[in-house]
């Protein structure tokens, strides 16, 4: 990890962040400063590993601003993605409090900055507080929640569902939001290969929900994505003609 000190956030951003961060939302402020003080903030750029699989946790990492991705390869190299995170959510948490080697490696999808907490500290906080202890189980929970989802929309949805959803996750709140991640990258949350992941987004750049650049896609009609990626009431259209990208 290279530190940037031109884009080191303040101490009051940095409190900021983790006041907004699930694992340590609803904390008093003396804690949330005793945080502060222990965090070390970095810039990574794109492509950087943070650390590998089977790696022992020597931080809890906060999403301050940019893209991460946890995900494990498998035999032939391709890699099964099982969490995106953006700010202002926390990376690691698992095999911290686990005491355990990471299960999972983690990269960074776009130029971020992340805030790296010792986890001894963060440890030893959550035994003495009943409300980290409760955050903790809360985030455990969700990530079970969301593989569990993932694992139903690899055999429930078709792919180019499987693309919006990643699409509408991965996406900065721009006006028009975009996606600054690459197609290899976007194959791999959505469970695909990359030509038919690249075919998928054709498709959806010529009914108009998107619009593909060059290191980017613009996504123009939320809506439609949403709709279509089942994230809306069911029965609601999402083309004219009533098809589906495949």
């Amino acid at each position: 990890m290279a530190d940037d000190s031109e884009r080191v956030p303040t101490d009051r951003q940095i409190n900021a962040t983790l006041s907004r961060c699930p694992l340590f939302r609803g904390l008093p402020e003396d804690a949330l400063n005793a945080l502060t003080m222990e965090v070390t903030p970095f810039t990574v750029h794109t492509g950087t590993i943070l650390w590998d699989q089977g790696d022992e946790p020597l931080d809890l990492v906060v999403v301050q601003s940019g893209l991460l991705c946890e995900f494990r390869p498998n035999r032939t190299g391709r890699r099964s993605v099982l969490h995106v995170k953006g700010p202002p959510h926390a990376v690691g948490d698992i095999a911290v409090f686990d005491r355990r080697p990471h299960l999972a490696s983690v990269e960074a999808l776009r130029e971020s900055v992340i805030l790296a907490i010792p986890a001894s500290p963060v440890v030893t906080m959550a035994a003495a507080s009943a409300l980290l202890t409760r955050n903790v189980v809360l985030q455990f929970a969700g990530h079970v929640r969301t593989l569990a989802e993932q694992r139903a929309d690899l055999m429930i949805l078709d792919l180019g569902r499987r693309v919006a959803k990643a699409l509408l996750r991965m996406a900065r709140h721009t006006d028009p939001m975009s996606v600054d991640v690459g197609v290899t990258v976007l194959a791999n949350v959505a469970g695909g290969a990359r030509q038919s992941v690249s075919a998928v987004l054709s498709r959806l750049e010529r009914r108009g929900w998107l619009v593909l650049e060059p290191g980017r896609i613009l996504l123009v009609d939320v809506a439609a994505l949403h709709r279509y990626a089942g994230l809306a009431p069911a029965g609601t259209p999402v083309a004219p003609d009533g098809s589906a990208a495949r």
